[in-house]
């Protein structure tokens, strides 16, 4: 499981903190300024990723794949609740738009069918995506809405991914909230190696200190479109926090 970690052992610098970021503009009315303002961002500062909606994905990938920036491709974003089928195509489409860059797919879980208990239903509908990124070059991210679940549910729901195959358990999409830090632990403690943590969703009340509780966790990725200034704020605070 990802290991927690003490305030003295986190590198705080601007490139550690950028390559733990995903970047984002998902706003469904991102006009192209929006985007190219996200290309220039996710450029100065190094981001991991940069995530928007897939009518821009090749449009950021044809601008950031030489700097090895991944360009996200969401699956059913952001509700998660259509069929496998539709997942798949939507997928392959990516796989066929953006194989051979960096690229990662980042699919939004069926939350109803796991409140169901149809457990492996839930399991088989990630792992069909979890095949076509890993075919494609790409990671795969599951992103389970730990907000709408029980604690007995966000455990469950870490491990049915886990055994689909994901690089990755996600906590939210941030269109019903995102988590507490006390769902981001039992995430952390639940997932398996080699599974790694993300947590996104809490939009624009990221901070440098929600930030810090997540690495302390052993998260290993914020998605955020606050990043610039995350990394900015942390560059103050970080000398007081780490003496």
């Amino acid at each position: 499981m990802p290991k927690p970690k003490l305030l003295k052992d986190l590198d705080l610098s601007r490139k550690a903190l950028a390559d733990l970021m995903d970047f984002s503009v998902l706003n469904s009315d991102a006009s192209r300024a929006d985007i190219d303002k996200g290309i220039e961002l996710s450029l100065k500062y190094g981001f991991k990723g940069f995530h928007t909606n897939t009518f821009w994905s090749k449009y950021v990938s044809d601008r950031v794949a030489d700097a090895g920036i991944e360009a996200g491709w969401p699956v059913a974003f952001p509700f998660g609740c259509v069929s496998t089928d539709v997942k798949v195509a939507e997928a392959k489409e990516g796989a066929r738009l953006l194989k051979g860059r960096p690229w990662v797919i980042d699919m939004v879980a069926n939350s109803g069918m796991l409140k169901s208990g149809e457990y492996e239903f839930y399991k088989n509908d990630i792992a069909e995506i979890v095949k076509i990124a890993h075919d494609g070059g790409a990671e795969c991210k599951a992103i389970l809405e730990v907000q709408l679940l029980s604690d007995d549910q966000i455990k469950t729901a870490v491990e049915l991914a886990s055994e689909a195959g994901v690089d990755w358990v996600k906590s939210s999409t941030g269109r019903h909230g995102g988590p507490s830090l006390r769902q981001v632990k039992i995430m952390c403690d639940t997932a398996p190696e080699p599974v790694k943590v993300k947590v996104a969703g809490t939009g624009s009340f990221w901070t440098p200190m929600v930030v810090l509780g997540c690495m302390l966790l052993g998260v290993e990725r914020i998605g955020t479109r606050n990043g610039p200034d995350i990394i900015e704020d942390m560059q103050i605070v970080a000398p007081l926090l780490q003496g």
